[in-house]
């Protein structure tokens, strides 16, 4: 990571009221550190869909960490599952099955190893 590299890390107990609490915590840090609105805009939806994912799917506490480096935003979220985050067809009546294939569509690389998995998005952070 560069030098003007910047992280917030929250860990948690297992509870969908989190997801909105996380949320409101990314987007804080990520104007705090000046991340275009197009970009904070959607790590912020990353972030909800994997930690909904690490909620649900996941085993035991789940660490939300989040980094901005010059020209990356990384959003990780790790759970005790050994299983990865895998890419589901959800169909048309699906209430669910859709987050992982979300944050593939939006970010510019993502994986999972089973304990994390991450995502990252490219950009240039403001001036100032």
């Amino acid at each position: 990571m560069p030098a003007a590299s910047h992280g917030c890390q929250a860990a948690f107990l297992p509870d969908l009221a989190k997801v909105g609490e996380m949320r409101q915590t990314a987007g804080a840090f990520l104007r705090r550190c000046r991340v275009s609105e197009p970009v904070a805009g959607v790590a912020v939806l990353a972030v909800s869909e994997l930690v909904t994912n690490a909620v649900i799917h996941g085993e035991g506490e789940v660490v939300l960490r989040i980094t901005v480096a010059v020209d990356v935003v990384r959003v990780s979220v790790t759970d005790h599952s050994p299983a990865p985050a895998v890419l589901k067809e959800a169909g048309l009546d699906g209430e669910s099955g859709r987050g992982i294939r979300l944050v593939d569509a939006i970010s510019d690389a993502w994986e999972s190893s089973g304990k994390e998995t991450w995502c990252e998005f490219r950009c240039v952070r403001a001036a100032g």
